[in-house]
């Protein structure tokens, strides 16, 4: 059986590629300017590549040993015999599944495309006695938070502003 992967979805990833992009760009039209501003978008443009990196490269893949959970440069595996509890957190419309294992806690937010296939599969995977009753309606009913999205948005219409001023001015 091989394994099912899921990602962030993919109008969280797109903005924040456009908006690395945009201040690489912000970045190379600021070199006749101060060295201040010079440090500061380069400290804006890391941290915007960072949470990029960290979004693009988080995954869940569900296979038939346990679940893999992949963040930037890091991965973490789970065999179904070690979780312990799968839980949910619902906080208006953003839902966190808590996967709680013998050596701790793991954490997965509805940003992640096809969220109640995932809580589907391992609600499916796992005993009942282990699985919150809740999941089912969150399976039944998902909730989809577009807030990620448009501060994503946000932050790409407000680059391209400053970009235009900074070309236009």
């Amino acid at each position: 059986m091989l394994p099912e992967t899921y990602k962030i979805r993919k109008a969280i990833v797109i903005p924040l590629a456009i908006a690395v992009f945009s201040l690489a760009t912000l970045l190379s039209l600021s070199f006749p300017s101060l060295p201040g501003e010079r440090f500061v978008l380069a400290v804006i443009f890391l941290i915007v590549l960072y949470l990029f990196l960290e979004v693009f490269s988080r995954a869940v893949s569900l296979g038939a040993d346990g679940v893999e959970i992949k963040k930037f440069m890091r991965k973490k595996n789970l065999a179904w015999n070690d979780i312990t509890y799968l839980g949910v957190v619902v906080i208006s419309k953003k839902a966190y599944a808590l996967l709680t294992t013998t050596k701790g806690f793991h954490i997965l937010s509805n940003n992640y495309e096809k969220f109640s296939d995932l809580l589907c599969q391992m609600r499916g995977r796992l005993a009942e006695e282990r699985v919150e009753g809740e999941i089912a309606s969150l399976i039944e009913r998902p909730l989809k938070n577009d807030k990620p999205v448009l501060s994503a948005w946000f932050m790409v219409m407000t680059i391209i502003a400053v970009i235009a001023l900074r070309l236009f001015t």
